[in-house]
């Protein structure tokens, strides 16, 4: 008999079997670590003397940038270390069994039915050719020996109990069928699936929008209480952790420099590292070192840029999907616009339609006063260099064949600036970032996520341009580098007198770069406003929602218990009547679902698309 059937019958009888397992459980040690080291090959251990203990019900948090040894600590514990580390503790033991002397047969017990992953990317996590109710049926197959019925029930019970709704239709579809946000509480399920005792999530928020994010963290803290596992949350962001887990850990260089309760260490840090890594944290409300509202921009002075009833549909199985609908707005020389929203809402449609690498399905953009759709020849390549764009994934970005100082020349040449010109402009622009002249000669594998994210922006640079787009340019990075890429960004606007469109779905980030503040939902423009009045007083409900998600680094924001939330079918909601935002907003009448809001002045720089904006109701 397997443990749920089990403790299903006994919670059937007296209503109280379930508490009884977990309480009986909880406090047990599931991952013990005393003097634990990983070394690779013949080079020094990369991790070293580290002390570790989760126990059933808690969370323990480890935090670190990226290696310091936070992944191989979670790899060790699944026995999935490549063949040339080796692993030395005085004690290692996941769920009673040492691993230091596990031999192959015991390690494959052990995984699935005693210690489990949740990986940061679920769409790679799970099988893209099975429908997600087979893929978790096969885990309860193997570690529960379930067939039939008693299966399928026991999928649709998981899929019940990490908050996947209409558990029914979901099993029967695949993975790219699904939101994000849905994908990441399917491979939740999948992990639950044999029953651990252990669950090790690997930064499994990160790629995910604030709101998204929000569920998640709230869903784990609900694993934790219901299920009674321990649960090892290895992430870079110091809200996720502040939010979610009971007890932290830092790693720096594959050392532990300080652990203890969640408050006392980010509250009250002994280590400097710590300090540090709290410090680069962007906090809402925090203007300190971004620019005095304005930027330098001459609000009566014509716009550099001009959008108006700009639109993009596409054609998707048969029915027409808008990715952006009638977005207007203007952008003056030397702004940052920043611009927020979750995934579908259409940030990055816009950008490439900014840069000229999309076409509008209607609707105008224009430059300098020169129409897009006219630009042709010589106006063409002269637009190009003008505007440049920086993405998301610079390793992605740069030509992995290409040495650094052929990746920042080539802009210069499509501008027609050669030889000893060219070569004097790619060391300013190297220096610029902050990159030493020998960096021209190196390959973009031989340099960290910041370094490459620095050289992606020095080729975009490069040419002179006037704009410059930036797409998620700092959500990869941990968090100290994504202080100093945003410092970065901030001196080379300034030194450079650029014009930014800074998409992001970081709250905090935006705010500490930018003028003005668009918010986008569904395809749509929701919202706009100077960044300091947005901030201060949403109008939009929408806006609001993303505020609240946003993860405090003050564990003691923590919410008593997880707020209700409309649940995540992964629906395009702007196919709805009126207002997209209707079915999740606190405020919405019947008026909102028959009509949809256009964008109004509400004041002054000020416009929001609400039947009821949130700033006309008076204190809450």
């Amino acid at each position: 008999m397997d443990r749920v059937t089990e403790t299903m019958k006994v919670a059937a009888a007296d209503g109280s079997g379930e508490t009884q397992k977990d309480d009986a459980r909880r406090g047990e040690a599931v991952l013990r670590c005393r003097d634990f080291n990983v070394r690779y090959g013949s080079a020094p251990d990369s991790v070293r003397a580290v002390d570790l203990t989760v126990r059933a019900g808690e969370i323990v948090g480890l935090i670190g940038e990226s290696g310091s040894g936070k992944t191989s600590v979670a790899m060790a514990c699944l026995g999935l270390l490549p063949k040339q580390a080796h692993v030395s503790a005085e004690t290692f033991e996941v769920c009673g069994t040492d691993l230091v002397a596990a031999d192959g047969k015991a390690l494959t017990r052990l995984r699935g039915s005693e210690v489990a992953m949740v990986f940061q990317d679920a769409m790679g996590a799970l099988d893209p050719s099975m429908r997600v109710g087979r893929q978790i049926g096969e885990v309860v197959a193997r570690h529960r020996g379930l067939k039939g019925k008693a299966r399928q029930n026991a999928v649709l019970e998981l899929l019940r109990r990490v908050r996947v709704p209409e558990p029914e239709h979901r099993a029967r579809q695949y993975p790219h069928q699904l939101s994000g946000g849905l994908r990441q509480r399917v491979a939740m399920a999948l992990a639950l699936a044999g029953e651990p005792r252990l669950l090790l999530a690997d930064e499994p928020t990160t790629a995910l929008d604030v709101t998204v994010q929000a569920e998640i963290l709230r869903l784990l803290r609900t694993v934790r209480d219901e299920f009674g596992v321990g649960i090892l949350l290895i992430s870079h962001d110091i809200g996720v952790i502040a939010q979610t887990a009971d007890r932290v850990a830092v790693m720096r260089d594959g050392e532990i420099v300080e652990s203890g309760a969640v408050e006392d260490v980010l509250l009250r840090p002994t280590s400097d590292y710590t300090g540090m890594l709290l410090g680069s944290v962007p906090k809402l409300g925090d203007r300190a070192g971004r620019r005095p509202a304005g930027g330098g921009t001459d609000p009566a002075g014509a716009p550099l840029f001009a959008v108006d009833g700009l639109s993009r549909s596409f054609r998707a199985r048969g029915r027409v999907v808008h990715a952006v609908r009638d977005v207007s707005l203007r952008v003056g020389r030397g702004e940052v616009l920043g611009v927020v929203g979750e995934s579908g809402s259409g940030k990055s449609t816009l950008a490439k339609m900014l840069v000229a690498l999309d076409q509008p399905s209607a609707g105008r953009l224009e430059m300098n006063g020169a129409d897009y759709g006219r630009l042709r020849g010589k106006r063409l390549k002269a637009f190009r260099r003008a505007v440049q764009m920086v993405f998301q994934h610079p390793a992605g970005s740069l030509n992995p064949k290409l040495r650094v100082v052929t990746s920042v020349r080539e802009p210069l040449a499509a501008g027609g600036v050669t030889g000893g010109e060219a070569r004097r402009r790619i060391d300013e622009v190297l220096a610029e970032v902050g990159l030493p002249p020998e960096t021209a000669g190196r390959l973009p594998h031989e340099f960290s996520g910041g370094q490459k994210q620095r050289i992606a922006i020095a080729r975009a640079i490069a040419a002179r341009p006037q704009v410059v787009v930036l797409d998620e340019p700092t959500s990869a990075l941990d968090v100290s580098v994504q202080a100093q890429v945003l410092d970065l960004l901030l001196k080379v606007q300034q030194a450079e007198e650029l014009t930014y469109v800074f998409i992001s779905h970081d709250l905090a980030v935006v705010q500490a770069v930018s003028d003005r503040v668009m918010v986008m939902y569904a395809g749509r423009v929701v919202e706009i406003a100077e960044a300091e009045a947005l901030f201060a007083s949403p109008a939009h409900w929408y806006t609001r929602a993303l505020l609240e998600a946003v993860p405090s680094p003050d564990p003691r924001d923590r919410p008593e218990s997880g707020a209700a939330s409309p649940p995540d079918t992964g629906d395009r909601p702007e196919e709805a009547r009126g207002c997209a935002f209707a079915a999740r907003c606190p405020r919405a009448e019947s008026r909102c679902r028959a009509e949809a809001p256009a964008l109004s002045t509400l004041s002054a720089g000020h416009a929001v698309a609400c039947h009821f904006p949130a700033d006309r109701e008076g204190p809450e």
